[in-house]
């Protein structure tokens, strides 16, 4: 089958400035997708989309991977990821040339190819999508919610009685609950194309492990993914 991948990499970003160029475990970040990406072996074809040069020449460094100078209109702070993969796959010469079609975050730097294998062994005719998730740490029962600005606290805010005010707070005997990662993002070309989302029809979930978790959006993010990197992972 035929499969495209988008790695979008903003040159922008303000709350991590120039995050996709900073250097993790002596690479810059948005490399680390791209070589996921690549070392899965599942897409015929890889764009790196940014508005930034610096950005495109790291791709252009890259056999397989096709850099793109993004719309400005898709460049904006405001802009989303997910309408930037629409306005592509609307496109004629991704449309009717790709069977599925993947987002892949540079935020999500440690899922591999085997994560992306994974999901792409899932992607069944009869579903829709698959989207890559990871067991979220603290117990979603346990949540609360806050009147800003009274500070008074609801406990019964997911769950009603709470288990806080019930006293069954073992977390062993909470059901799971799972968040997308930005690992991956992956559909038929088709049920993109009529749903526009990666998560309406039937959708399922790649679980990659919770060691490998991070979501790098502000500096705290980028420490975690260098103790991560050097302490769990164990790569030098």
């Amino acid at each position: 089958m035929n499969g495209l991948a988008i790695i979008p990499a903003r040159g922008g970003s303000k709350r991590l400035p120039r995050k996709n160029l900073k250097m993790l475990g002596g690479k810059p970040l948005v490399q680390h997708t791209l070589d996921a990406a690549l070392d899965s072996g599942v897409f015929s074809k890889i764009i790196l989309t940014s508005d930034d040069d610096e950005i495109l020449e790291i791709g252009r460094a890259f056999e397989g991977i096709t850099p793109e100078k993004r719309d400005p209109e898709h460049a904006k702070d405001t802009a989303k990821a997910l309408d930037l993969v629409v306005s592509m796959a609307l496109r004629d010469d991704i449309k009717d040339n790709f069977d599925f079609i993947a987002l892949l975050l540079p935020t999500c730097p440690f899922r591999d190819a085997d994560d992306i294998k994974g999901g792409y062994a899932l992607l069944s005719q009869d579903y829709d999508s698959v989207v890559c998730i990871t067991e979220m740490v603290d117990p979603i029962q346990l949540s609360v919610g806050l009147d800003e600005d009274s500070k008074r606290i609801d406990p019964n805010v997911i769950l009603n009685p709470s288990p806080l005010i019930t006293g069954n707070t073992r977390s062993q005997d909470f059901q799971k609950y799972y968040r997308a990662n930005g690992g991956f993002y992956m559909s038929w070309t088709k049920s993109f194309l009529t749903n526009q989302n990666f998560f309406k029809g039937k959708v399922k979930g790649q679980v990659m492990d919770q060691k490998k978790m991070v979501d790098i959006d502000y500096e705290s993010d980028f420490m975690l993914a260098e103790f991560i990197y050097k302490n769990v992972l164990n790569k030098k």
